[in-house]
């Protein structure tokens, strides 16, 4: 079976889920990329907008640290993220940032999506770069450049399913030359514990070979040249969330543990923000 076919297979599967279950209430988010969706954002007319900012302890994707632009393997590395969204009906565009503060990794995101009460669909650009300043990342160099399109589905409220498949990535090429379409799917369930916080369990995977996304473990650092081959787990999180509201903005706290199987590190997560 070939990566295009499992792809569009299992784009096949989650979409046919969508029209036999029940819908969910409220918005969709993925730990794939952060999209900033304002509250209103099931409504079917309109514009609406919606805006947040965070600070986290550090900047963690699908497993992995993105200190590691940076050369180093850092636990702490506190990272300013911010977004801003204008959508109208079910269609959305967003922008997001990252700044982080000691491996100077530095990224910029927008995001083209779509959001039927619990289908989300999203086509995004990832310009990034490692270095003192944002304006060193040439946003026409298309080596910084990533297109990346993503599918969420959430089952009976609680069970969210993620997929992700990079398109275009300048170090997307497996040894025989060909395109690796690196791809990532996720299983997400979230638990209520009463009125204090829900509680979220997260596996995450590479379903083939990521040519671009994910090294192996070297001593303390990730080693690009030996990459793992074919499937590898590199997510597994249990996250505690809470929103409390003050004046009227919203104010969520994430807190957990990370850890990713594939290279043995782990990650404690501490991520405050506001939502308006």
């Amino acid at each position: 079976m070939t990566r295009k076919f499992t792809l569009l297979l299992a784009s096949m599967l989650i979409a046919f889920t969508a029209e036999a279950t029940m819908p969910m209430i409220g918005t969709t988010t993925t730990d794939e990329q952060p999209v900033t969706l304002a509250s209103e954002s099931d409504e079917d007319d309109g514009f609406w907008t919606g805006a947040s900012f965070d600070i986290a302890s550090n900047y963690i994707w699908r497993g992995f640290d993105q200190s590691y632009r940076g050369g180093n393997r850092n636990m702490f590395d506190p990272s300013l993220q911010g977004g801003v969204t204008l959508g109208y009906g079910k269609f959305y565009v967003d922008i997001w940032a990252n700044h982080s503060l000691f491996s100077k990794y530095n990224e910029f995101d927008m995001f083209l999506g779509y959001e039927d009460e619990n289908l989300t669909v999203t086509l995004y650009d990832v310009l990034w770069g490692v270095s003192g300043e944002m304006e060193t990342m040439n946003p026409f160099n298309g080596k910084n450049h990533s297109l990346t399109a993503t599918i969420d589905y959430t089952l009976f409220e609680r069970l969210r399913l993620h997929w992700a498949t990079t398109f275009i990535h300048s170090g997307d090429i497996l040894p025989n030359g060909k395109q690796a379409y690196s791809s990532y799917f996720e299983v997400a369930y979230t638990q209520p514990v009463r009125d204090l916080f829900d509680v979220e369990f997260t596996a995450g995977a590479a379903p083939w070979t990521g040519a671009f996304w994910f090294p192996s473990r070297k001593g303390d650092t990730y080693d690009w040249e030996n990459q793992p081959q074919g499937f590898n787990v590199t997510n597994l999180n249990v996250m505690l969330h809470k929103e409390f509201e003050v004046e009227g903005v919203a104010v969520p706290v994430k807190m957990g543990y990370i850890y990713n199987p594939t290279t043995k590190f782990s990650f404690a997560l501490l991520q405050v923000g506001v939502s308006f």
